[in-house]
């Protein structure tokens, strides 16, 4: 039971909204497949949220010290797609990539931004939800 739900927990890390049919292919019950399924997404998202900084600072080191004009040309439709759309309509598209892609996304472009972090928590385990009722019925099978 225990390395059912591990798998899970693992799977949710990085695809949320597929992770739930593993649950129910294995015979776990909804609760528990959306339990493992949200815990798996919330710990994956917290734990890519906090630790990309490093990840990105030792790329970072890499690069030339002068962006290029086509860096500056991206700079500029980053900015302007931001002031654009709110981050409340933006957030929710995150997790169709993944968890991983999401948290680095996130943490790059909406750092500042307090409440973002909360909402991308809401987020993925409303799609931990969706995705339990979406594969729901392979338990019957």
């Amino acid at each position: 039971m225990f390395w059912k739900i591990l798998s899970i927990v693992l799977a949710s890390v990085i695809k949320t909204f597929f992770a739930p049919s593993i649950g129910f292919a294995v015979g776990l019950s909804f609760g528990v497949t959306f339990a493992a399924t949200a815990l798996g997404a919330m710990a994956g998202f917290t734990l890519f949220y906090f630790f990309c900084d490093i990840i990105l600072n030792r790329f970072y080191k890499k690069k030339k010290s002068h962006p290029t004009e086509k860096q500056l040309r991206k700079a500029r439709k980053i900015v302007s797609f931001k002031k654009k759309y709110p981050v409340w309509l933006f957030i929710p598209m995150l997790p169709v990539m993944s968890v991983p892609v999401m948290a680095v996304v996130v943490r790059k472009f909406f750092r500042r931004n307090k409440p973002v972090f909360a909402l991308s928590l809401l987020t993925v385990t409303l799609f931990a939800l969706v995705g339990c009722l979406v594969f729901s019925p392979i338990q019957y099978l």
